[in-house]
């Protein structure tokens, strides 16, 4: 299973994401979280596939805009995309759904997708998966990438 963390969207797997600390005084007043800067980029590998990429994360305030390059899928094909709660390692349910990855006549993608979601998100890392098909159906529902 070789699917990208994003740094809470958050971390490519191996890598710890990012930490808050705690206001030096109890009586200062905790400021809310930051986004990121952005765009934040990942790398996007590929399971038993050529096929590999990118994913460039952009937060707002209210949003979450998430674009995957892909290169080396087979021409003309469609995949199911979505974030799902958890890590490389631990494996969790699907939390967003992302636009269709449809591939060119080059197997090349380039797919945007804008959430409403906040980031880093408010509990646990999030993980990009892209499926196999164009659906859930049978051999379509194992990962790609």
């Amino acid at each position: 299973m070789a699917v990208v963390t994003l740094a809470a969207i958050g971390s490519a797997c191996g890598s710890s994401p990012a930490t808050s600390t705690a206001s030096p005084s109890p009586s200062a007043a905790v400021p809310s979280p930051s986004p990121p800067p952005s765009p934040l980029s990942f790398k996007l590998n590929g399971i038993k596939t050529t096929a590999s990429g990118t994913i460039t994360l952009i937060a707002e305030p209210h949003s979450v805009s998430i674009e995957l390059k892909i290169t080396g899928l087979q021409p003309n094909s469609s995949h199911v995309s979505h974030i799902h709660i958890g890590s490389c390692q631990q494996v969790g349910n699907i939390s967003l759904a992302l636009n269709q990855v449809v591939a060119d006549g080059n197997g090349d993608a380039d797919t945007k997708s804008t959430l409403t979601a906040s980031y880093p998100p408010v509990s646990g890392t999030w993980y990009v998966v892209v499926h196999a098909g164009p659906d859930m159906q049978g051999t379509n529902a194992s990962y790609l990438l």
